[in-house]
């Protein structure tokens, strides 16, 4: 799908007349959008899943370079800044979430010096807010071009936002479910947690690179303003990559936090064991000592009682032994 803003440049020292007069035109068939190229007419142009017939129109219009062309087919290139005679091509990365897996929706940019142009996927929808409110306010036509850039690029880096914060969130709960609970579902859950935080931290730190050459491109940043405004947009991005790294740092300590209770608990059944243990070795060893054939055929080697004594006394002894031990480890506080 293609669409299209169009309107001629207005200037900011254009008079009240020429300002009144501005009125912006949508959706443009491609003859007539060809003319307002042609006719340094400022124009946005948004591809959406574009076919053959579209890349092909705006190769010939625009007069792509084949590499290009070839670009704006892939779903697979690093965000990244190319400088050619006649345009500049920008790949930008929106993250988005599928079935809790990060994934990134490119968005490519072509910066010309009236035509500002994007081909993107459906799953990048923040380029249709940027898009309409491009739409809906007349001051942005006044910048230029680099505005449009500049808009794209705060609502791709204003995409990264939520997936942070819902995060962050995540990893606080499970922090603190990690201290009652080690289960090997929580665990799952935070390597879960570090595999998005890796997948966006693979986006964000190219296009932090990518940012800061649009504000050494001087065809991009070309007064004090436009630098500063994309400045902006580097120390924002910067932020979001700082958190994604303190957050790694967290998920890291939440599965040492987990690893350490599983430990504990362990340790807790085993001492439990033990003890259990330590409670039936006297029984064992009055059972087996009185399970011997004592009575021989020397008097000197028979018990002199009668079996249902000897009996009673193994119960007695047995009984006593086991609640000295429980008392004695309960007191230590091992039981």
């Amino acid at each position: 799908m293609l669409r299209s803003l169009a309107e001629k440049l207005v200037t900011p020292d254009a008079s009240e007349e020429e300002a009144a007069a501005f009125q912006l035109r949508r959706n443009l068939p491609l003859d007539k959008l060809e003319a307002a190229i042609v006719g340094d007419e400022l124009v946005w142009i948004d591809c959406t899943e574009p076919d053959d017939d579209e890349l092909r129109w705006l190769e010939r219009v625009l007069n792509l370079h084949p590499a290009v062309v070839n670009d704006l087919r892939r779903d697979d290139r690093r965000p990244a800044l190319l400088v050619f005679p006649e345009y500049i091509f920008v790949s930008l990365f929106q993250a988005r979430m599928n079935k809790a897996i990060v994934e990134g929706s490119e968005i490519h940019c072509l910066i010309g010096r009236t035509v500002f142009v994007t081909v993107r996927s459906t799953g990048a929808n923040s380029i249709d807010a940027a898009y309409e409110r491009a739409a809906q306010n007349g001051d942005y036509w006044r910048r230029g071009v680099n505005y449009f850039l500049y808009i794209t690029l705060q609502f791709v880096v204003d995409s990264y936002y939520p997936f942070v914060d819902r995060i962050s969130n995540q990893l606080n709960r499970m922090e603190e479910q990690a201290m009652t609970d080690g289960s090997k579902s929580l665990k799952q859950s935070v390597y879960r947690v570090k595999q998005q935080l890796i997948a966006l931290r693979q986006m964000v730190s190219p296009q932090r690179e990518v940012i800061s050459n649009v504000i050494g491109e001087e065809r991009l940043s070309r007064n004090a303003e436009d630098r500063e405004l994309f400045r902006h947009l580097y120390e924002r991005q910067l932020r979001v990559y700082d958190v994604i790294d303190a957050q790694r740092d967290l998920a890291g300590n939440v599965l040492d936090l987990v690893q350490s209770q599983e430990n504990a608990n362990l340790s807790l059944a085993v001492n439990r064991l033990t003890v259990l243990s330590m409670i039936f070795l006297p029984l064992t060893f009055l059972i087996g000592l009185f399970g011997l054939n004592f009575v021989t055929t020397q008097p000197e080697f028979t018990i002199p009682l009668r079996g249902e004594i000897v009996f009673l006394l193994l119960v007695i002894m047995a009984i006593a032994s086991a609640t000295l031990l429980i008392r004695y480890f309960r007191k230590k506080g091992w039981l």
